[in-house]
């Protein structure tokens, strides 16, 4: 199962919902337009994703699905620029 991680860049938290023993707080980076998250997955997973070229997404609301945008880290700071600014490059 993925689970969010922290990242270089994030600048906000989202703490669980009061009562919801099973969710984990989560670092994302918002400029007041976007909210971006980071999600680190398994091997198995990535081995799936690569066999399939699929991604699932959940969104916990069962009326609705907000717009969402999987990508990159690359291509997500490239979509960002037109959205109110990202966050500085991380080179390692």
């Amino acid at each position: 199962m993925a689970y969010g991680v922290d990242f270089p860049g994030s600048n906000h938290f989202l703490g669980p919902p009061p009562g919801a023993e099973n969710v984990s707080g989560l670092r994302t980076f918002t400029n007041g337009h976007c909210s971006v998250s980071c999600w680190q997955i398994s091997d198995a997973e990535v081995d799936e994703i690569v066999k399939t070229r699929r991604v699932f997404i959940s969104i916990h609301s069962g009326r609705t699905q907000p717009p969402v945008f999987v990508a990159s880290e690359s291509v997500i700071r490239g979509f960002l620029v037109d959205y109110g600014g990202t966050w500085k490059a991380v080179r390692s």
